[in-house]
């Protein structure tokens, strides 16, 4: 495995090959995988990266117990504990969910890249690495002629400021990011007169009752407007609960451009109502992060504190901003569909008037 080969030439030290490329690798890189549950859980608790990285930090416990469990506590002499513990396999994990590079002329193996990986992000350009069989070497292609002394950069590719934030340790500047995107939990309410029916429906296709969805600014995926039709949807529905679910989910085949024009309405005003509740989250922590931390003492602890809040508040104003965009084009299309309601109803009752 990787992640143990790199520690154990980072413990060779000048010995090793690879020597003066390990040297130059962070100690502590910033991702989410050096956030204390304490931290996450006081800067992220608006945002659903939060959940993310808890799983990816109980993942790498996780793997590191296994190994400790089967391997390394029976091969004490191969893998010593002052080496191969949780620290050192927490620093290697770090290092390789923020440098490892897919190389899809390999079928999309993932390599660690000495020395090309030091090449730092942009989210304005669509350069690459890759794999080329002629040379035998991995080749760097960019997509613009550089000037001499002008620094290069890199896509880590189509990812979120989240994403950015959870392997890599920092979140671009608010709207520099295309491919940005928030999570919005939604989720089925247990008062509903056909919860455990939807709730079957949505376990069959590999779902649950709370989903999260990625809004861009740009818009929303078909697969959440299903979840939110199945969320509406009457008892008068149920035969087509399988139906809706199976739009909702991603490993579906199934044609998701599903519309039930009878319940759109409803369907819209739910994704508002989620879309609404997660702003108010992000607000509140926004307004509460200009008074944290100002009882800190500890220069270095106030250095770190503050460095994490402010990526943190960096992530929260980003995704917000998405939510405020999703809020504004629901807003309008609900009043839209309620105003031609409201004419459809007067042009109605002149009618029947009329004919009195």
């Amino acid at each position: 495995m990787l992640a143990t080969y790199l520690i154990s030439e980072a413990s060779a030290q000048k010995s090793s090959r690879w020597c003066n490329y390990i040297s130059a690798l962070p100690r502590q890189p910033y991702s989410l995988l050096y956030w204390t549950r304490a931290e996450l859980d006081r800067y992220l608790e608006a945002s659903q990266i939060r959940q993310r990285a808890i799983e990816r930090v109980t993942d790498v416990i996780g793997t590191y117990n296994d190994l400790r469990l089967r391997i390394f506590s029976k091969y004490p002499d191969i893998f010593p504990e002052e080496v191969f513990n949780m620290e050192t396999f927490r620093w290697s994990f770090g290092i390789l969910f923020s440098r490892l590079v897919r190389l899809p002329s390999m079928d999309g193996k993932v390599a660690l890249v000495p020395w090309a990986d030091m090449l730092n992000h942009s989210c304005e350009v669509e350069t690459f690495l890759d794999y080329n069989k002629s040379s035998q070497g991995v080749v760097f292609t960019t997509d613009r002629a550089y000037q001499p002394g002008e620094q290069v950069f890199i896509s880590y590719g189509k990812k979120s400021n989240g994403e950015l934030l959870l392997s890599y340790g920092f979140v671009p500047k608010e709207g520099a990011n295309p491919s940005d995107s928030v999570e919005l939990p939604l989720s089925l309410k247990k008062s509903d007169k056909c919860y455990k029916e939807k709730l079957e429906a949505l376990r069959k296709h590999g779902l649950s009752t709370s989903q999260c969805y990625p809004i861009q600014i740009t818009g929303w995926p078909l697969e959440l407007m299903a979840y939110a039709y199945l969320a509406v949807s009457p008892p008068s529905m149920s035969k087509q609960f399988d139906e809706i679910a199976a739009a909702a989910s991603n490993k579906s085949t199934i044609k998701k451009d599903l519309r039930y024009p009878d319940i759109e309405e409803k369907a819209l005003q739910f994704i508002l109502d989620s879309c609404e509740s997660s702003i108010s989250k992000y607000s509140k922590f926004l307004q509460a992060s200009r008074s944290m931390d100002l009882d800190v003492t500890s220069p270095k602890q106030l250095n770190r504190r503050v460095f994490l809040k402010q990526l943190a508040v960096d992530l929260c104003t980003s995704e917000q901003r998405i939510l405020f965009r999703a809020q504004y084009i629901l807003r309008r299309r609900l009043r839209d569909m309620r105003s031609g309601e409201l004419r459809a109803l007067r042009i109605f009752d002149g009618l029947r008037n009329i004919f009195k």
